[in-house]
């Protein structure tokens, strides 16, 4: 029969359905063919996991409540909701809600912190152009998609109302878990590739600012620095420590700030406090120059070192006497 004058199909995407079909777009197009897609495929997938993110997000408080939905609450309108004419709350309100509200059985933080680097991203995307490796964003959207599977899973295909509705998520959600396997396969083989250059260096591996990996071996050497997994660029040892903070020692200096604190070791002005590979959880004081680590910085002298005064944890033993002398 001809298609001649044939009817287009309704379009007609639920809210639950449409945050799955981002989420099966997005890690369609982050995995690619077996962990290697396009740069093009990966700027759509991380615009389509935040699209996931905040749809998702909020088809679960509107199976609780459809008002939660709304910035202001006591604005609720249904037939302004219907119409879809109405400001959403934001992921962190949504996460807050969903806690506090619903309380859903995940527990996710309002500051998830892959969650707000994948915001940064989008919007870098969106606003400001971008550049990177296709690892390093692949990296970065692995815990959110894990997040996110994990709550579709727990707080959100329980309550379908429709059983149609539950099949047809389900049968979405084989295919962001065949797709999802790939690219975390992908990434788990590269870094199990690089166990050998790693290994010993715990202590003084820092996380990658691209990729989010402890991969950024900081060793002393020669060499500029640069991420073993993603790839990225840092060059010298100070200038990837400005930049693991977010600022530059001309930004800094300009805005009335300082330069960084001083390394007791190798004299070169690159330590900052960041968490490593040993103790990702805690922050430690490490120079960027040279790999060594320190107990804690002066405040007089603004120096990286082992000696700090038990009783006065902010000064060194060498201050501490100079002002002692004084009196």
């Amino acid at each position: 029969m001809s298609s001649v004058g044939r009817q287009p199909k309704d379009f007609h995407f639920p809210a639950l359905t449409n945050g799955l079909d981002f989420l099966v777009s997005a890690v369609d197009f982050l995995s690619g063919d077996n962990g290697q897609p396009e740069p093009r495929d990966v700027k759509y997938g991380v615009l389509h996991l935040q699209a996931a993110v905040e749809t998702l997000l909020k088809a679960r408080l509107e199976m609780h409540d459809p008002e939660l939905v709304w910035t202001k609450i006591a604005a609720f309108d249904m037939r302004k909701h219907e119409a879809g004419d109405f400001n959403s709350c934001s992921v962190k309100v949504a996460l807050e809600r969903l806690r506090d509200t619903v309380q859903i059985a995940s527990a996710i933080d309002p500051e998830e912190d892959s969650l707000t680097e994948l915001g940064k991203l989008r919007n870098r995307i969106m606003h400001f152009g971008w550049k990177d490796t296709v690892v390093a964003v692949q990296a970065r959207t692995i815990p959110v998609l894990d997040l996110l599977v994990g709550f579709v899973n727990t707080d959100v295909l329980p309550h379908a109302e429709e059983a149609t509705e539950a099949v047809s998520a389900e049968r979405q959600m084989e295919q962001v878990r065949t797709s999802f396997k790939h690219l975390t396969d992908f990434i788990t083989h590269r870094m199990r590739a690089l166990r050998g250059e790693l290994a010993d260096y715990e202590h003084a591996t820092a996380a990658c600012r691209s990729c989010g990996q402890f991969t950024v071996v900081i060793d002393g050497g020669a060499h500029d620095l640069a991420c073993l997994l993603c790839g990225k660029q840092y060059g010298t040892g100070k200038d990837a420590a400005w930049e693991l903070i977010g600022s530059s020692e001309h930004v800094s200096i300009k805005d009335g700030g300082s330069a960084l604190n001083g390394c007791g070791s190798c004299g070169d002005y690159a330590v900052i406090s960041a968490p490593l590979a040993n103790s990702p959880e805690v922050d430690a004081w490490i120079c960027f120059a040279c790999g060594s680590t320190f107990e804690g910085v002066c405040t007089f002298c603004e120096q990286a070192t082992d000696d700090i005064v038990p009783t006065y944890e902010d000064i060194c033993g060498n201050c501490f006497q100079i002002r002692f002398d004084k009196f």
